[in-house]
């Protein structure tokens, strides 16, 4: 059974900092970094800056399927991007809402986006935004970098696909380039928000490619499975190959159970982890 990935909303969540201490690797405050993005989308729905889910549901149902973009160039021969350069360019997507009981803002569902082009267009799963509610989306940077979701630009809702932009307010993004093919074997590692654990790398490597699915059971579209692990909240994050560059995005997941009479009580045996392969995007993109 598939599963999406969108975290289920939740009261209370975490925003995140890095704490370069004498040398010590990156430190991610989870509650930090929700108190962050919440406090920041709350400000934006409080003085009308922000955009709604309803708003990006619509635009994502209108949105085309391709679009011309700029791509990012990987340098030959350039060594290896570390997990503080990669995890720069992933990005916390999350929501606001009121519950009616108090006037806090509180922390929707979240998802995973990383970086496109440097002016601020990025991916994710078209699920994420296709029952989008809450009155103020963006996204949030490893260091507390708050953006505001202004547009959809191109959806694939078979291939799970969205091209969103956000507002850098003129700052720079670090761009993820995009790979050719991953042949089964290639290690890959993704980078992604599984349950709320902010910034998390796990590593694996592409275990297969399989004709699965589309979302509304209509079709069938080609899929990457991976054994890098991810879980919900992780929906759009990027698996990346050894020089950084992006094989494929994470999509789903399909739980195998055994060993009782009803499915999905267990002993759970494995987790199928099924990303979009990058084929399908550069698919979506086309040269300016």
């Amino acid at each position: 059974m598939n599963r999406l990935l969108v975290l289920p909303a939740l009261c209370v969540f975490s925003f995140f900092s890095l704490v370069p201490a004498m040398g010590l690797p990156p430190v991610v405050n989870d509650v930090e970094l929700t108190r962050m993005l919440t406090d920041g989308l709350g400000k934006a729905a409080d003085d009308g800056t922000g955009v709604s889910g309803e708003v990006l549901k619509k635009a994502a149902e209108a949105a085309p399927r391709e679009l011309k973009v700029s791509l990012p160039k990987g340098k030959a021969g350039a060594p290896s991007p570390g997990y503080e350069a990669l995890s720069k360019s992933v990005f916390i997507i999350g929501s606001v809402y009121k519950c009616g009981k108090c006037s806090h803002w509180h922390m929707g569902g979240m998802a995973t986006g990383w970086a496109l082009t440097s002016d601020g267009v990025m991916v994710t799963n078209a699920h994420v935004f296709a029952n989008a509610t809450g009155e103020s989306w963006g996204v949030c940077s490893i260091d507390g970098k708050v953006m505001r979701i202004t547009d959809i630009l191109a959806v694939d809702a078979d291939a799970d696909l969205a091209v969103f932009r956000v507002d850098t307010g003129g700052a720079s993004l670090r761009p993820l380039p995009l790979a050719g093919d991953a042949a089964v074997g290639t290690r890959v590692r993704m980078i992604s928000h599984p349950d709320g654990r902010f910034f998390f790398q796990t590593s694996g490597e592409v275990a297969r490619y399989l004709m699965a699915p589309t979302l509304d059971g209509k079709k069938q579209k080609t899929a990457m499975s991976i054994t890098a692990d991810y879980a919900k909240g992780s929906s759009g994050g990027p698996a990346l190959d050894a020089s950084g560059a992006v094989v494929g995005i994470a999509s789903s997941t399909q739980s195998i159970y055994y060993g009782s009479e009803k499915p999905e009580e267990g002993p759970l045996q494995m987790v199928v982890k099924n990303c979009v392969p990058v084929a399908a995007l550069r698919d979506m993109l086309k040269k300016p």
